[in-house]
């Protein structure tokens, strides 16, 4: 519990100078020491933008999310949802027009299927065992899909990490981290590969109309 609540404030105390971007994601994996191509992750993030473009139009709630990053490439109407108020006021600031809700991304206060997709951006990584079951049942309840993306798991990453992360502010917080390659993604929520690269994933999951 005690590192959940240090997670959750690292995250609301970073969200003013947090960098989602290309540069944000190099400084990340070089930060692990990993051999990173700052292009190679410039072309991912480039060929991310096209897949999500692809996605069906439809009302989207992007959960976990953060400053709003992936919040405007996503086609149809969109709403963000996150925990921390800090990140949700820097994306009202940045991105005009789109409703935002503070929540919990397992305990989400939406009606049963009303929405079209559930996109996680970046947090999946971060739920533990328990969380990750809890996520998954949510997002089956109110949505048809659900779409991750998250980091992918490039020689030098660990695939499941504590991390010691330390602000500007001085403070440490621990992070709990995942590192996927896609088709172990795709086949641990039993869903489908739409890009496999070496610093990001994405994956889709349908799920079933009720008989």
């Amino acid at each position: 519990m005690r590192r959940r609540v240090s997670m959750r404030t690292y995250y609301d105390r970073r969200a003013p100078d947090y960098d989602g971007g290309v540069e944000g994601a190099y400084r990340y994996f070089l930060g692990l020491g990993v051999d990173v191509d700052r292009d190679a992750v410039r072309a991912e993030r480039e060929e991310l933008t096209r897949q999500l473009l692809r996605l069906s139009r439809g009302v989207s709630v992007d959960v976990g999310a953060g400053p709003g990053v992936f919040t405007g490439q996503l086609p149809g109407r969109v709403f963000a949802l996150d925990q921390s108020e800090q990140v949700l006021h820097r994306l009202r600031a940045e991105i005009a027009g789109v409703p935002v809700v503070r929540a919990d991304a397992i305990a989400m206060p939406l009606a049963d299927k009303s929405v079209t997709r559930t996109f996680a951006g970046h947090l999946y990584g971060h739920l533990e065992a328990d969380e990750r079951a809890a996520f998954l049942a949510e997002t089956r309840r109110v949505a048809d899909e659900l779409v991750i993306l998250d980091s992918g798991l490039p020689p030098g990453a660990k695939a499941e990490e504590w991390q010691r992360r330390s602000l500007a502010d001085g403070t440490t917080h621990t992070v709990y981290k995942r590192h996927f390659d896609a088709g172990a993604l795709a086949a641990e929520i039993g869903g489908d590969v739409l890009f496999g690269g070496r610093y990001y994933v994405l994956v889709r999951l349908g799920y079933p109309a009720a008989v």
